[in-house]
């Protein structure tokens, strides 16, 4: 086609020698480089494919839309090399250039706006990843550009391109380069092909001509939609001479595998991993509707039996090849339409943390908003329990601060709003959508977690029939996520209800924390931002100085007052009002364990990656596999085995909740609340929220021990994880003080059967089999009965001799504690003995029974000193306990691999260097350094 465009035959050249360069062509008719580009990715396309290389799917950016929509069957090779000269001939003489920056898309924006005029036009057409980005404009303003990044120590490189691209100013070559296109023969293509800058596959009835010109005036941000065009991808191979879209993909998700086989000369070997195949039948969307089938190239379309595959993490072990991981996006996909689950996929993906300072970091808030867009309005994801589950795991794998935002969003605020009536005070769908961050306030700093006296005021003015609130003094200021100001804020703020002289109890307020700008509004102080690195989010401090509140904002719940300003509730009293306020807990606790099983599965499958793949240097065995040690097969097999018990406890909560949404009884006889109002609000779901945390903690901090110094890098996610569980140890309901409550309430319990009737039948021998998965629920059942009715005698002893109250409870309140907490592993231990054998697809876990038995074993040798002291076991049992554990090992050792793939839920969204076969180079590569052999990356002397 050279010749029709007046360029000499470029093919000879290309394959003479010495090779040829740009710059060699760069003297030569306009169209020569772009038919030299074309051609080189053509050829290395086709020869990848010659040697069983095949492309699943193509992947344009920029200019390679051209030679990807030719590969694709778009258009004939001929015409591909036409549009590839007319494009070259087009921007020619328009002037113009490109500047390559080595620093991100933010810190691209200062620059030009500090630059002023004298930018002129520049724009930031290309964003290749988080440290490079391309300007474009006229060449006096990249000059002043590059001389302005010099001075601040930012590498500027002038690319060798006679014109600029991906600008607005290009309209009318655009438009001349649609109609050249709209001559020629394009059809649509008979493969995926992935448009970078368009974010979307091409379809059948794709306006191509428009899709290619619309390169020339388009930017682009490779990192905002590189997810949705790679996801399932094995293998990304770059089809030309250069690596830059390597490096960019590299620096994006580290943890794929890429190759410039040109530029790197590493050719792929054999094809890559097949895709998965569609899944026939409805997707349910989330408004009860059937949605149409999608299309065979959606990401989201796969059949439940031929999962996504899983990276290989090493060489030589098949079975780790064979392994298939659960991801919960794709679950996702199950309870969205799957559009919407791949675009929320794709966000979800992008979970790197921002550089801005804490007081204007609102990248979680902001985020929350875009996922928003991808699901139901918000009181219908609440509504759902398995859709807000599922949320719940994937927003606290990608990124725990999210899942934060996302919790007090969603589950808090709406979750009040619905649950109390309100969701007319939403009245412009603000937080339906998103499109205001909402909060929920209950704790307040000088009194932490009881939430027993709530000292903020909302106080009723009955000529204006509204409310004002009131912060009494600085340890009533509510603790909350909103010091970050630049976006509008909504929180549903706990206060104490006075009208006239009634002290109504705690309600709940729908209030304006900041307006449209950002900033508090009249009456609203929040302070500095306050850090807590456990979730580093922008938590601050808030006081009310008669904010003022309308009357339907006021979360009434079948309550009002009346024109006489008298205050009618149909609840019994201030403790009833306290429960019901707070029973938007229900939904925390109900959703958490969820998400804490996840963290515990993603962890403990990545520690078992990494530490198959370690060798020991002990003088006991040096060279030995590392997981032939007793002690680390005990932390991280009874990890797996304590996150196969947390799924199914997961489960029994969630099950919960919905059947208590779903009965709607009235509540009966108000429960005592001696330490806190939640295990009154529901004891059960109180427990199950303790358990999870304290568990999850537990396993994490144990498998960041064994992972060595490599579970203390955050890139690993294992400190991330670890101080996210351990934060909810205090946030959602102080563990503490539920387990407190609950033991005493058992106790009390139990003092009263003891006085009502006879004594409990004997329940009789215990299972004498430690690895029957049957046997720990009958010993912990047995063990909570033993210390309910010893703690239920000390209490009615020293009620005998006259103690009340604290004095009758305070030196209790230990044998309070492991009591609760005992309860709480009982409920749990029934939950994993009578769950289903499935991970979170409802597919069979390997060997699940012994997972249970294994997970039993290591809370009893936790519990080994009460369960002796109450004479459960026998000291010999329990001397016998790591045997049986040895045991149990031995018997999961095979199916290791598959019972791994079977309970990691995140893969595709939490990826680590400690999943991959080379834990070091990853983490290398991630930080930006090139592997050793080549220090031209390291700082050297």
């Amino acid at each position: 086609m050279a010749p029709e465009f007046d360029v000499p035959p470029i093919g000879p050249r290309l394959a003479g020698s010495p090779p040829l360069s740009v710059g060699a062509l760069a003297a030569d008719p306009p169209g020569t480089v772009q038919l030299a580009l074309f051609g080189v990715s053509l050829a290395v396309h086709r020869a990848l494919e010659a040697d069983g290389c095949r492309a699943h799917r193509l992947l344009a950016v920029s200019f390679g839309e051209i030679p990807a929509l030719t590969a694709a069957g778009c258009c004939s090779t001929a015409d591909g090399a036409r549009l590839a000269c007319r494009l070259g001939q087009v921007l020619t003489g328009r002037g113009g250039g490109m500047t390559l920056l080595g620093t991100g898309p933010a810190a691209a924006a200062r620059l030009i706006a500090a630059a002023g005029p004298g930018a002129g036009a520049v724009v930031v057409a290309c964003v290749n990843h988080s440290g490079e980005t391309v300007l474009s404009g006229p060449l006096a303003g990249l000059s002043v550009l590059e001389h302005s990044a010099t001075a601040r120590g930012i590498p500027a490189r002038r690319l060798r391109l006679p014109f600029m691209s991906h600008h607005p100013a290009l309209t009318r070559e655009a438009r001349a380069f649609a109609d050249f296109a709209g001559r020629l023969r394009l059809t649509g293509p008979r493969r995926p092909v992935y448009s970078v800058v368009s974010g979307r596959f091409h379809q059948a009835d794709t306006d191509l001509p428009g899709a290619l010109s619309a390169c020339l005036i388009r930017p682009f941000d490779l990192p905002a939609v590189l997810g949705a065009g790679l996801t399932d991808a094995s293998l990304i191979v770059e089809a030309g001479t250069g690596s830059t879209l390597t490096n960019s993909v590299r620096r994006i998700d580290p943890y794929r595998e890429a190759l410039a086989p040109i530029a790197d000369g590493r050719w792929p070997t054999g094809p890559p991993a097949p895709l998965p195949s569609p899944r026939p039948g409805p997707h349910r969307t989330g408004h009860g509707c059937v949605a149409p089938q999608p299309d065979r190239d959606d990401p989201f379309d796969r059949d439940d039996r031929d999962d996504r595959a899983e990276a290989r993490m090493s060489a030589g072990r098949p079975a780790d090849d064979r392994a298939r991981a659960i991801d919960v996006l794709t679950r996702l996909s199950g309870l969205l339409p799957p559009r919407r689950a791949t675009e929320f996929g794709q966000l979800l993906a992008d979970h790197r943390a921002g550089h801005e300072a804490l007081r204007t970091d609102i990248s979680a808030h902001r985020r929350l908003a875009r996922l928003a867009a991808s699901l139901p309005p918000a009181a219908e994801v609440v509504a759902d329990p398995a859709l807000l589950a599922a949320l719940s795991e994937a927003t606290a794998l990608a990124d725990p601060s999210l899942y934060q935002t996302f919790l007090s969003h969603y589950v808090l605020c709406v979750g009040s709003l619905v649950l109390l009536g309100g969701e007319a005070a939403d009245g412009g769908g603000a937080l339906a959508h998103a499109r205001t961050k909402g909060s929920f306030m209950v704790t307040e700093i000088g009194e932490a977690g009881s939430h027993l006296e709530i000292r903020t005021e909302a106080r009723f003015d009955p000529v204006q029939r509204e409310f004002t609130l009131h912060t009494p003094d600085r340890r009533a200021a509510k603790f909350s996520s909103v010091a970050a100001f630049g976006l509008p804020q909504q929180a549903v703020v706990c206060a104490r209800l006075l009208a006239g002289a009634q002290d109504g109890g705690v309600f709940s307020f729908l209030v304006d924390i900041t307006g449209a700008d950002g900033r508090p509004v009249p009456g609203v102080s929040v302070s500095d931002p306050i850090a807590v690195d456990a979730l580093p989010l922008p938590y601050g401090l808030v006081r009310f100085h008669g904010a003022r509140v309308p009357y339907g904002r006021w979360l009434a719940d079948g309550a009002a007052i009346d024109p006489a300003g008298v205050l009618h509730d149909p609840l019994s009293g201030p403790d009833a009002r306290l429960r019901r306020t707070l029973s938007c807990g229900q939904g925390l606790w109900a959703t958490l364990p969820s998400a804490m099983a996840a963290l515990s599965g993603r962890s403990a499958a990545m520690a078992w990656r990494f530490n198959a793949g370690r060798r020991s240097n002990g003088r006991l065995a040096p060279g030995r596999p590392l997981l032939e040690y007793r002690t680390q097969q005990h932390a991280v097999v009874g990890a797996l085995a304590a996150a196969h018990s947390l799924r199914r406890t997961a489960r029994a909560a969630l099950s919960t909740w919905a059947d208590l949404r779903a009965s709607g009884a009235a509540p009966g006889p108000d429960p005592a609340m001696a330490f806190s109002p939640w295990a009154a609000v529901d004891r059960s779901l109180a427990l199950h929220k303790a358990h999870s945390t304290r568990t999850a903690a537990e396993v994490i901090g144990s498998l960041q021990h064994r992972c060595g110094v490599s579970g203390h890098f955050d890139r690993n996610r294992l400190p991330g994880y670890l101080g996210f569980a351990r934060a909810f140890d205090n946030a959602g309901g102080d563990n503490t003080l539920i387990l407190l409550d609950a033991g005493r309430a058992l106790a009390e319990e139990a003092e009263e059967r003891a006085r009502s009737g006879p004594p409990p039948t004997d329940p009789g021998a215990l299972p004498t089999d430690p690895t029957d998965p049957e046997w720990w629920p009958a010993v912990v059942t047995a063990l909570q009965d033993r210390l309910a009715a010893d703690l239920a005698a000390a209490r009615s002893s020293r009620a005998g001799a006259g103690h009340r109250d604290l004095e009758l409870w305070n030196p209790l309140l230990e044998d309070a504690l492991e009591l609760g907490d005992v309860q709480a592993r009982r409920l749990a231990a029934e939950a994993a003995a009578g769950g289903k054998d499935t991970d979170g697809r409802d597919r069979p876990v390997p060997q699940a029974n012994d997972l249970a038995a294994l997970d039993g074993l290591r809370q009893a040798r936790h519990l080994a000193g009460p369960l002796l002291a109450a004479g459960v076991l026998a000291p010999s049992t329990v001397r016998g306990l790591p045997a049986a554990m040895d045991a149990l090992c031995d018997r999961l050792h095979r199916a290791l691999p598959d019972i791994v793939a079977a309970l990691d839920p995140g893969a595709a969204v939490a990826r680590s260097p400690l999943d991959g076969p080379d834990c070091t180079a990853a983490l290398l590569t991630a930080h930006g350094a090139a592997p050793d052999t080549d220090e031209r990356t390291w700082s050297t002397s």
